[in-house]
């Protein structure tokens, strides 16, 4: 073999070394985005139902309690609020629809159409228009999923 030959294989094989060493790197990448997004859902999924004021409110809603118009206005902002961040994170492609919507979809719903727990909040101001563009999403997802069923990923 002349130096010329040996110059060309040894391009080849480091370029070959190269190009595996960066398609390994972005699978790594890939997978621990992946993971942070499970983690950062995860840790809101338990946020979310960890909180007692939370689990009130939605048990109130969930029932069709009347009297959930009487309890603090602070925390139903606060439920909507958080609701509204789920949103923002779908918007803005940290969370896939389909997973909001197995996750979150249905409380979501349950807040939207409970007409006492809007009293003496504006539901059809400009500061809920994320939250009801999200619930109007939630919505067509429902109605979707339940014609055509499918599988979800994180």
């Amino acid at each position: 073999m002349d130096i010329s030959t040996v110059k060309d294989v040894s391009i080849i094989v480091g370029g070959a070394i190269a190009f595996i060493t960066l398609w390994q790197g972005l699978f790594q990448y890939t997978r621990q985005r992946h993971a942070a997004r499970a983690t950062q859902f995860i840790e809101m999924r338990r946020r979310f139902l960890e909180d007692k004021t939370f689990q009130e409110l939605l048990r109130m809603i969930h029932d069709q309690c009347k009297d959930i118009a009487s309890t603090p206005i602070q925390d139903r902002r606060n439920l909507v609020g958080f609701l509204e961040e789920i949103a923002l994170m779908v918007n803005s492609s940290l969370i896939r629809p389909e997973v909001a919507h197995y996750m979150f979809g249905y409380y979501v719903l349950l807040v939207d159409d409970c007409v006492p727990f809007w009293d003496g909040l504006d539901r059809d101001g400009e500061y809920w228009a994320v939250f009801r563009s999200f619930a109007q999403r939630m919505r067509t997802m429902s109605v979707h999923k339940s014609v055509q069923g499918g599988t979800i990923k994180i």
